[in-house]
């Protein structure tokens, strides 16, 4: 399609709007002590904020985030008279900002042209028009194709058409900084819904605090059927080929401005700009409109005013009114939010990623059909012709259903639903095969001991049965519904596929990957259960296994040692340590363990004998005590020999004879 151009001339002037409202501050405890805070949210804040707008020089009042509350004003700080010299002085967590001039509405109201589009008064096709930028692609209340922009831009509702312009005419494409290159390309949208200032285009309102309807938003929804809006944001990187398309930020999510954050403006006339959110839930005059919204540091100029402000992937604001601060730029932009809540149901569109499809091309009957997508979504599913069905997508983003009960090619649409947004959809195509053949044993993850003979299973009756990977065989299931291989597996970890055959149809494939392990090692020393005195505690774990095994021998956790087992056995040195343990030691044969454990305990060793006195065991001025701590080797020693009848042990009483 050739668009249809229209060449817009600059000319007109702006009128200026004088805005007078009336109204107290409201009090604060010990207004005159320096050491009094202004409230910086609630009713109090937004009362305080647009009561001080009324004052001259004051034109914006809005929340940094050390808790401050700042002042924007165009006279200096010792020259604000009234009400605005006494919020001032009398609060400790008041911050006074000059800027160079008052926010101006960045809208070529008084030429006739475009920015992104252009929009004018149908009845005056000829006349003048406002030049402004796109702020989002959004939806009606019905689910139809819409923009929102600014509300300024359309005259008090007077500009009620709107074109889109050519991108290499706009400033930020490379046109001219007097409009004179601007195009109009395609009819663009019919103005639904306009509001700058308070309700009714009205200067705003400062009697009620909990007000926020002063605004700066308009929506139009889009006429022209050959347009396809996109939830996404140019960065005007691809003006030059006249697709603003081809490069773009998508938009994920319409949130709140976080103050401190990075924040990005895209529009018609400075293009894609970058800075910082400065201060939130503030108002500003906007050429004499209270607007309820947020300050930047983003650069922007007349013609980008309804153009995208966002962070990140989420969408926050629309560019209203610029500035400067000593010469610097400060953006004052409409809170998204807000202002969506008094267009009557107008929202803004939002990308989805498409969905993915995760289970394999093939699927049995009775198996399902996975993806994943955007968690708490909804996947619509069309299967070739017939009508689309819903599935709901978890909060891990997964989801399933069941493959169609027939063997038969499937071809497949998926797109994520969310209200009125839905992502590109995935199209895929799935093969139901019959069922694939089950695995009894060796079943997935079992492990064998030493070896596997056979490997059996269960498929329809008269079908063969094909092994792939570690085993290549065949095998044709009986009349009792089962199949068997004989193989010779020894120690090794073993992955076999199986599909069946029947009436010329290969089913699905099942896979059973399991492992032979050796047998677990033998443990000679020390002996399980053992209780052992402190001088016969095991210096050594020692025991057989398999012939070059690696043996590994670990004690309470810790590592205690490795060898290989020679000649069937093997051995690891132990520390002499009282105490409670537990041994394990892991036999393991190509890469394949299995293991042993051991608890046993060693006793304390006993306490070595001393003179008398301090330290010798023994009370103050007695004899030394000759008795035994630990009797248990002499105890043992004594019973082999009672038990052997070695001898008759004879005590001999000594008697001691007084000389005088």
């Amino acid at each position: 399609m050739t668009p249809n151009k229209r060449r817009v001339l600059a000319g007109g002037t702006t009128a200026a709007i004088i805005l007078a409202l009336s109204g107290a501050l409201i009090p604060t405890a010990a207004t005159a002590d320096e050491d009094a805070t202004a409230p910086t949210s609630g009713a109090s804040f937004d009362a305080n904020a647009k009561q001080l707008l009324t004052t001259d020089g004051v034109e914006a009042v809005a929340t940094n985030a050390a808790g401050q509350v700042v002042v924007y004003t165009t006279a200096p700080e010792d020259a604000l008279a009234g009400e605005a010299d006494a919020f001032v002085d009398g609060h400790s967590n008041v911050v006074v900002k000059v800027i160079d001039a008052p926010f101006d509405s960045q809208a070529d109201t008084d030429v006739v042209g475009g920015a992104g589009y252009f929009a004018f008064d149908p009845t005056n096709p000829n006349g003048p028009g406002g030049l402004c930028s796109v702020g989002f692609s959004a939806w009606s209340p019905a689910g139809d194709p819409a923009v929102v922009s600014a509300g300024h831009c359309t005259g008090d509702g007077l500009y009620s058409v709107s074109a889109l312009t050519l991108p290499s005419g706009d400033q930020a494409g490379g046109g001219n900084p007097d409009n004179s290159d601007v195009e109009l390309t395609y009819g663009l949208a019919e103005l639904a819904f306009s509001q700058y200032g308070g309700p009714g285009n009205t200067p705003g309102t400062s009697g009620n605090p909990n007000d926020l309807s002063s605004t700066d938003v308009s929506a139009w929804d889009v006429v022209n059927p050959s347009l396809e809006t996109l939830p996404e944001v140019t960065n005007w990187t691809t003006s030059a080929t006249e697709d603003l398309s081809a490069a773009t930020i998508p938009v994920r999510a319409v949130g709140t401005a976080v103050v401190d954050g990075a924040v990005t403006k895209s529009g018609r006339t400075t293009g894609f700009t970058s800075g910082q959110v400065l201060e939130v839930g503030g108002w500003a005059n906007v050429s004499g409109r209270q607007v309820y919204g947020f300050v930047t540091n983003v650069a922007s100029s007349e013609g980008d005013s309804g153009g995208a402000v966002f962070q990140g992937n989420t969408a926050v604001g629309i560019l209203s009114g610029g500035t400067t601060q000593n010469g610097q730029p400060i953006m004052f932009a409409a809170d998204l939010q807000n202002a969506l809540s008094y267009t009557g149901g107008y929202s803004v569109a939002l990308y989805i990623d498409a969905p993915t499809v995760t289970s394999p091309a093939q699927v049995g009957i009775g198996g399902a059909i996975t993806g994943t997508g955007a968690a708490g979504q909804t996947l619509v599913v069309t299967q070739g012709e017939g009508a689309p069905f819903e599935v709901p997508i978890d909060g891990n983003g997964n989801w399933s259903f069941p493959a169609p009960p027939e063997v038969g090619e499937y071809e497949f649409s998926a797109i994520v639903r969310n209200g009125f947004n839905e992502s590109a959809a995935t199209p895929f195509a799935v093969a139901v095969l019959p069922a694939a053949p089950a695995f009894t044993s060796p079943a997935n993850g079992d492990r064998i001991v030493s070896e596997v003979t056979e490997i059996s299973g269960t498929g329809e009756i008269g079908a063969t049965v094909t092994l792939t990977g570690d085993v290549t065989d065949e095998a044709t299931v009986g009349e009792d519904g089962t199949w068997s291989v004989e193989v010779d597996l020894g120690i090794d970890a073993y992955s076999v596929s199986a599909t069946q055959e029947l009436d010329g149809i290969t089913s699905a494939s099942a896979t059973s990957a399991f492992a032979v392990i050796p047998t677990a090692p033998i443990v000679d020393a020390p002996l399980a259960g053992g209780a052992y005195a402190f001088a016969s505690a095991p210096t050594a774990a020692t025991g057989t296994g398999i012939e070059e095994a690696a043996i590994s021998v670990t004690l309470n956790g810790a590592d205690a040692g490795s060898t290989t087992v020679a000649d069937g056995a093997w051995s690891v040195p132990l520390t002499a340590q009282a105490g409670e343990f537990s041994l394990v030691v892991t036999q393991t044969v190509n890469g394949q363990s299995n293991s042993t454990t051991v608890s046993y305990e060693v006793a304390a060793a006993p306490a070595t004998g001393g003179g008398a006195g301090e330290g010798s065991g023994s009370a103050p001025g007695s004899l030394a005590n000759t008795g035994m701590t630990d009797a248990t080797p002499y105890v043992v020693t004594a019973a082999a020999l009672l038990l052997l009848g070695a001898a008759l042990l004879t005590v001999r009483r000594m008697r001691t004879r007084n000389t005088l």
